[in-house]
């Protein structure tokens, strides 16, 4: 024992080295006091003493009082707050005082050890982030912390008296049981006390991953064994996301690395070496940005680039960095500033991106100069039929300027009295997604009048809904003078035809009655037959001008199968078989006229054909519906073939008769084609094929 004496020289002095490790400050007066380093024990000698003891803040630190024998004041000292009393009498009072100051000091290092103690873990217990568990020798839950509900979902007082395997799933509670009896038998310990991961079981049977550390004690001569719990859920699943976000880096095919502050390299995935052309990281590690660029461009980063990033806290943009081999590439490159400090570098190889900007610009640029040297006029309607591209032949022929032009209502430039058959061929469009033509006069800026055939094609986007619409304007001015001139020439050649064939035949006929000379009569036959086919020609002639004229060209939806019912109720159908495979309705994209067509090829049959059979059919598939016409006749000559299939007006087939080029003619027209093949009657099959809605 150390004393501190200020008071009792002799009872410090005889103290001094009885009880090791106690410091004792003996003092006759509270005033006295050391304001020193704390000691363990406070000895305050007479009676006088006893009156400044109240003054005296000791804490938890003992107090004993040192009495003369046969004093009074014993009751005095301990209701003043003195923890003992003692007399200074007899041959052992020395050793009766340092006995007391030990035990009085012991005791109360054990009383402040237990406060600690339970105040530390009061407040492990009271930590939400921990749930503590204590068990006995037999597993039994003794102690459950507040914080077991936000771990297992258990009231803490539901689980006292229960078996600690409640909390485990169950695969886990017989190897728990014999994990605990080898340590009660042997001592050795299986896992490790201080850290290990295991899941555990909540009150509604999911499971938890927890994180454990154990601790033993013994109350009353019983051993427990306590369990400090943290749920580590969203610590797993932060490690869940840093793996998933690890191993989209490594497998990124865009390259990532990490800069320090210093703009050296720290991390480089494996693609953003692959990108520059490096194979092993050490090489680019530890180096600076500038590595990777040229003199240009490492002045523009340092001048625009990183400020930039400094500002805002990221940049993103193109750059052109060199290979290991010091070529240049173009690149994608995004910035991003650490919160601790250093950049986040993302690079993309553009090179064929680049090459396809290239290749577009060089196509767009061929397109722009092909619809720039169309003779025709080019344009683009939006979604309202507003212009919102042409070609300059259509600035030249309107007389509007670019500007002019941007945003012009498409009806702007149409005669007032062809508004309606524009508008509905625009509807057409946009219903069927055919192509449609119509003749309409363009109205130009100076409002010249322009004859002109308009053909348009709808636009969709990848959804398919219509965006707007591409057509092609032609002057037909000259086609119409042309066509005009044809027609009036047309009307003269039938007129005298028409006349002369009469005069013929009524001559024929007149001295055919006269004379009775056989071969004159043959002859005259002859010059009559040739004055009759002369005359049906020229009625087919007028029949095709009136066919061609005009309106033909308007396609629209038709129905193929109504059309062949109406043909066969043009023609006279008493010395014909008819044979019908036609369905309700076979609707595609034509003209009326296809009407006519296919009355010329039934009544082409029954004119060269006795007692002849006819059967209409009609298929469909996905691309096309077709018209068959099949008869038994003796089939169609092979230069006839190729005037109706190719129109092949040559010397050799220049005999075909006008009714399979008014055929051929009406079903080119309504956008179809023409076929010929061997019929199972035993005569030919015209097939007429159009497209499908």
């Amino acid at each position: 024992m150390r004393c501190l004496d200020h008071g009792d020289s002799t009872i410090g002095t005889r103290l001094d080295g009885r009880a090791d490790g106690i410091v004792a400050e003996v003092v006759a007066d509270a005033a006295a006091l050391s304001a020193g380093d704390p000691v363990d024990c406070l000895v305050l000698v007479g009676s006088e003493s006893i009156d400044t003891l109240a003054e005296i803040t000791t804490g938890t630190t003992p107090v004993i009082t040192v009495l003369e024998p046969g004093s009074d004041a014993y009751q005095r000292a301990f209701e003043a707050g003195a923890t003992d009393v003692v007399t200074d009498a007899g041959p052992n009072a020395v050793t009766v005082l340092a006995n007391r100051i030990e035990r009085e000091v012991d005791h109360h290092r054990a009383v402040d050890d237990l406060q600690t103690t339970e105040a530390r873990f009061d407040a492990l217990a009271g930590n939400s982030g921990f749930a503590v568990v204590t068990i006995d020798e037999q597993s039994t839950i003794r102690y459950a912390s507040p914080a077991v509900e936000d771990v297992f979902g258990y009231e803490p007082a539901q689980l006292v008296g229960e078996s600690l395997t409640v909390l485990m799933p169950e695969r886990f509670r017989d190897q728990h049981h014999e994990t605990l009896d080898h340590y009660l038998t042997t001592g050795e310990r299986t896992l490790d006390w201080d850290c290990i991961e295991l899941p555990g079981q909540r009150e509604d049977g999911t499971e938890v991953p927890l994180r454990f550390s154990f601790s033993e004690g013994t109350v009353d001569d019983s051993r427990r064994f306590s369990a400090i719990v943290r749920d580590i859920s969203d610590e797993r699943a932060r490690e869940e996301r840093l793996d998933k976000l690890a191993s989209a880096v490594e497998g990124s095919m865009d390259g990532v690395a990490l800069l320090d502050d210093g703009g050296r390299f720290r991390y480089l995935n494996d693609a953003h070496l692959d990108i520059y052309g490096y194979d092993d990281p050490a090489a680019l590690r530890g180096v600076t940005w500038h590595r990777l660029y040229d003199d240009r461009e490492i002045e523009r980063f340092e001048q625009e680039v990183m400020p930039a990033v400094h500002a805002d806290g990221q940049w993103r943009g193109e750059a052109t960095g060199l290979d290991a081999d010091g070529e240049p590439f173009p690149q994608e490159l995004t910035l991003r500033e650490l919160d601790g400090g250093g950049l986040v570098c993302v690079v993309r190889d553009i090179t064929d991106r680049v090459r396809q900007r290239k290749r577009l610009r060089q196509e767009r640029q061929f397109v722009e100069t092909v619809v720039d040297a169309l003779p025709d006029t080019f344009y683009v309607l939006d979604s309202d039929w507003t212009f919102q591209r042409w070609n300059e032949r259509f600035e030249t022929v309107t007389g509007y300027s670019g500007d002019e032009l941007d945003g012009k209502a498409a009806l702007d430039l149409v005669a007032p009295d062809d508004h309606e058959s524009v508008t509905e061929a625009i509807a057409r469009v946009v219903e069927t997604g055919a192509s449609e033509s119509v003749r309409a006069q363009l109205l130009t800026k100076q409002g010249d009048r322009i004859p002109y055939e308009f053909s348009g094609s709808r636009l969709t986007d990848a959804d398919g809904e219509t965006i707007g619409l591409a057509g092609i304007g032609r002057d037909v001015s000259a086609r119409e003078v042309r066509q005009q001139r044809l027609s009036v020439l047309s009307r003269v050649l039938r007129h005298d035809v028409r006349n002369r064939t009469t005069v013929i035949r009524g001559q024929a006929e007149h001295v055919h009655e006269r004379i009775d000379d056989e071969s004159l009569a043959r002859a005259l036959e002859r010059i009559e037959s040739a004055a009759n086919e002369l005359a049906t020609t020229s009625d087919r002639a007028r029949q095709a001008e009136q066919l061609l004229r005009g309106g033909t060209a308007q396609r629209r939806p038709v129905d193929l199968a109504e059309l062949a019912e109406d043909a066969l109720d043009d023609v006279d159908t008493d010395d014909l078989r008819v044979e019908r495979d036609l369905p309700a309705s076979a609707t595609v994209v034509g003209t009326t006229t296809l009407r006519d067509a296919i009355t010329e090829l039934l009544r082409n049959v029954r004119s060269h054909v006795n007692d002849p059979t006819v059967r209409l059919s009609i298929e469909r598939d996905d691309a096309a519906t077709t018209l068959v016409v099949d008869d038994d006749g003796p089939g169609i000559p092979s230069h006839e073939r190729r005037a109706l299939i190719d129109g092949d007006e040559s010397p050799l087939s220049h005999g075909t008769g006008l009714g399979l080029w008014l055929v051929r003619w009406i079903v080119t027209v309504a956008g179809g084609r023409v076929a010929v093949g061997e019929s199972d009657l035993g005569g030919s099959a015209i097939v007429l094929s159009f497209p499908r809605i």
